[in-house]
């Protein structure tokens, strides 16, 4: 399913034919431009396998030609792809163990596509059927807590990952403003840094202060991956509070995706991919690009002043992304590929308390990154997988506006002789950070029973802060540069016993970091001092599964695992965050006990449901702090703070026209500090839940679909209905329960039209995000969209 938050109806989509429509169109022009030749002399057949009765990818069945030592196996998601050479006509042959061997005669030219679907036989040794998983059911089945999110729930009302994330059981994403705006991904109540954030399966550590999940078009992902509690260990780093793995998709020979999205407060968004193949070489050319564009111009109320509502007027946001890949399939690596992308961003700032004018963030960054693959890697069994990327950031504040503006209009004096609309001081940011990454992940299967994988992954990051203007109105250097190396080693053993119903993985992992900056003293802010430091620690966590049937699972986990501090916790960012040496690395200890039911109908429908019970206990919470020292801030270790709660979530196919879901989630967090740190004084807030997190949360939705609904073939017509609750929560420890520093309740209704014609090569969606038109806010009552109209059209040739 899919859904979102909302608001007023396209005001501002008038304006989208003024500068902005010939933006768009030269940003089109220049992505779908490039094409590649291809050999005549081969063809490409491709296609997907899949079985008969319930649809579903066979991951790992054979194809291969009767003439020749042509072969393949098809992909997690039954996809597979073979070249043929020198021939008019072929017979493929496809198999499965435990299905009927398929034959097809197919007339070849360039590139052909050949669908398959595979029908169970009766085994001699006794009835046994054997049944295919998907990629998403093998990790449904696996032995860690995780949530998987696929196509169904990509599409229709969601516009991008926030909204799909946001109705995902355990999971909650606090949002401040609209389309650009700051956001917070939070799994069972842990977040913002404890969280990792991943790409394929690769990190986007520093890469996150510039680009976030919700930049990646939902077009191009396969499926969203969230683990709770447990981060796999072939993933590297020391995230500790769950993380999310956006999959994105694999390509046929010739693809081409283009999307476009108009709506309300003159939103618009464009996402196009080009991919082409060279079947002789191997090679794989791709081309691609994302903009964003948004006034975010809604009507907002400001509590501060009486309940005045205004028009955000400084908060437009825009963002270019492009890209160039390049991926071999047919050099002694299975796959080389090697990607280049550029991102420019500006966001505007929108006061609250005042009516900030001129004031806004930007930011010019550029990403390279190389992957490597190789099974049976100078050994049968051993599998090499191996990541390195470098980011180059260049980003800043700009505020030195010489006035400032109340709501009425007045002209107030600015924060500084020199300038500025907020913070105490002016800034004129032109900083500069550059980070290398790289992972390392060998995998050895000793036998069907034992498979041993080593994991390692370093980190280098150095900022290079550069603000004149905020040194001149500080009256010292506040500006120095600083840097951090990190290294995360982990081995791991995986067990699979009686005939794969049980399943054990552990992983022990080492986490050494080393870091270089300087510090002010509180006492002497003209004199920073350099300041060196170098640790490491231990951590360790173990996963494991019972099949009673093949319907019916137990799951439990647990984890005593630490998190390194990021390069801004622990060394700051060089001028407003203060390095913070004698920071302590945050520790959990947590257990996990669940069931999960997972049932295929006979006519292909799927029956789920999964109930989770958790408990964590995390030590030496990070947390920001304002310093002694006007303007600064640093980060210091909280102290304790427990966690324990219930997830229940139920989806399936009631019928083949209707599906449903329904989730709810139970997050308790508690502060456990006997004293206040640093004293032994009685905390006065032991035992009260930590402020501005939610604690209930439920998500409803319904998916009415039918084929050839007006006429036709090809043709699929899809109505959606999502609708998410959040009950009332405090921003600040709750010492009286009628105090009003408080979020209030929101139920926030989202519904859509979706209509695919010509065998989904078009698609239409009419969407429409907080129905009602209701009030929401977010943390420390930050004001959100109310109803948002949208459009989307999207052409998929492949």
């Amino acid at each position: 399913m899919k859904g979102t938050k909302t608001d007023r109806w396209m005001n501002g989509g008038e304006n989208f034919l003024d500068g902005m429509g010939q933006r768009v169109l030269a940003l089109l022009v220049l992505f779908l431009l490039g094409v590649h030749a291809v050999s005549a002399q081969d063809a490409i057949v491709y296609g997907t396998i899949t079985d008969a009765s319930t649809g579903e990818p066979l991951m790992g069945a054979v194809v291969s030609a009767v003439k020749g030592r042509t072969g393949t196996t098809a992909g997690a998601d039954g996809s597979y792809r073979i070249r043929l050479q020198g021939q008019q006509r072929a017979q493929l042959v496809f198999q499965y163990m435990g299905y009927r061997t398929e034959r097809r005669e197919i007339a070849l030219h360039d590139s052909v596509r050949c669908d398959v679907q595979l029908r169970t036989a009766d085994n001699e040794l006794g009835e046994v059927t054997v049944t295919a998983r998907s990629e998403m059911r093998k990790l449904k089945e696996s032995a860690m807590p995780i949530s998987v999110i696929g196509q169904r729930q990509l599409q229709g009302t969601a516009s991008n990952i926030n909204d799909v994330l946001a109705r995902t059981v355990g999971v909650t994403v606090r949002n401040t403003g609209g389309l650009g705006s700051a956001s917070r991904i939070s799994v069972r109540g842990l977040e913002g840094k404890r969280m990792g954030m991943y790409v394929d399966e690769a990190p986007m550590s520093q890469l996150s202060n510039f680009v976030a999940l919700n930049d990646i078009p939902t077009n191009m992902i396969e499926r969203i991956e969230v683990y709770k509690g447990i981060v796999p260990y072939k993933f590297g780093g020391s995230a500790m509070g769950g993380a999310v793995n956006v999959v994105t998709k694999e390509y046929p020979p010739v693809y081409l995706d283009f999307s476009y999205e108009i709506g309300s407060f003159n939103t618009h968004q464009v996402s196009t991919v080009l991919k082409r193949t060279d079947r002789k070489s191997g090679l794989q050319f791709g081309i691609g690009g994302v903009f964003s564009f948004a006034e975010n111009n809604y009507k907002m109320t400001l509590e501060n002043l009486g309940n005045r509502m205004v028009e955000r007027n400084h908060d437009r946001f825009n963002k270019l992304m492009g890209g160039m890949s390049l991926k071999a399939t047919k050099w002694w690596f299975d796959e080389m590929k090697l990607e280049l992308v550029a991102m420019k961003t500006r966001q505007e700032i929108q006061g609250i308390d005042l009516d900030v004018r001129e004031a806004y963030n930007h930011s010019l960054n550029y990403i390279t990154s190389l992957t490597l693959k190789r099974k049976n890697f100078f050994l049968d069994g051993l599998d090499f997988d191996f990541d390195a990327g470098y980011v180059i950031g260049k980003y800043g504040l700009c505020d030195k506006a010489m006035h400032r503006y109340d709501w009425d209009g007045r002209e107030l004096p600015p924060v500084s002789s020199l300038g500025g609309e907020q913070n105490s001081f002016p800034s004129d940011g032109h900083n500069r950070s550059n980070e290398l990454t790289a992972k390392l992940n060998m995998g050895y299967t000793i036998n069907m029973h034992h498979t041993v994988n080593l994991n390692v992954y370093a980190d280098h990051t150095s900022l290079h802060p550069n603000d004149s203007l905020m040194d001149r109105a500080l009256g010292f250097r506040s500006n120095f540069p600083s840097k951090l190396n990190t290294l995360t080693v982990g081995l791991s053993y995986d067990l699979t016993l009686f005939n794969g119903r049980f399943q054990n993985a552990f992983t022990l992992k080492s986490f050494f970091f080393s870091s270089d900056s300087r510090s002010i003293d509180t006492y002497s802010v003209r004199e920073p001092e350099s300041v060196s430091v170098s640790k490491n620690y231990l951590g360790f966590s173990d996963a494991m599964r019972y099949k009673f049937t093949d319907d019916l699972m137990l799951k439990a986990s647990f984890n005593s695992e630490v998190r390194i501090p990021t390069s801004e916790e622990l060394i700051g960012n060089g001028y407003s965050i203060l390095a913070s040496p004698a920071l302590k690395p945050e520790r959990t200890t947590g257990v996990n006990l669940g069931m999960l039911y997972r049932h295929v109908k006979g006519d292909g429908g799927l029956v789920e449901v999964e109930l989770n019970g958790f408990y964590n206990q995390l030590e030496d919470m990070i947390r920001f702090t304002p310093d002694m020292i006007p303007t600064m801030a640093r980060y210091r270790n909280f102290g304790s703070v427990r966690t324990m709660g219930l997830e229940l979530e139920a989806k399936g196919d009631i019928c083949p026209l209707l599906y449903l879901y329904a989730n709810g989630t139970y997050q308790d967090l508690r502060d456990v500090r006997k004293t206040v740190p640093g004293t032994e004084v009685e905390n006065p807030t032991r035992d009260m839940r930590i402020p501005n997190v939610p604690y209930l949360l439920a998500n409803f939705g319904a998916e009415l679909h039918r084929e050839n609904l007006f006429g036709g073939r090809g043709q699929n017509t899809r109505l959606l209905f999502d609708a998410s609750y959040v009950h009332r929560y405090f921003y600040d420890f709750e010492m009286s329960r009628y105090q009003e520093r408080r979020i209030p309740t929101s139920l926030t209704m989202d519904a859509a039209l979706e209509h695919s014609f010509g065998n989904d090569r078009w698609t239409l969606t009419f969407k429409v995000k907080n129905l009602a038109d209701r009030r929401i806010v977010s943390e420390l009552n930050r004001p959100l969209p109310g109803r948002y109209v949208g459009f989307k059209v999207r052409y998929l040739f492949k």
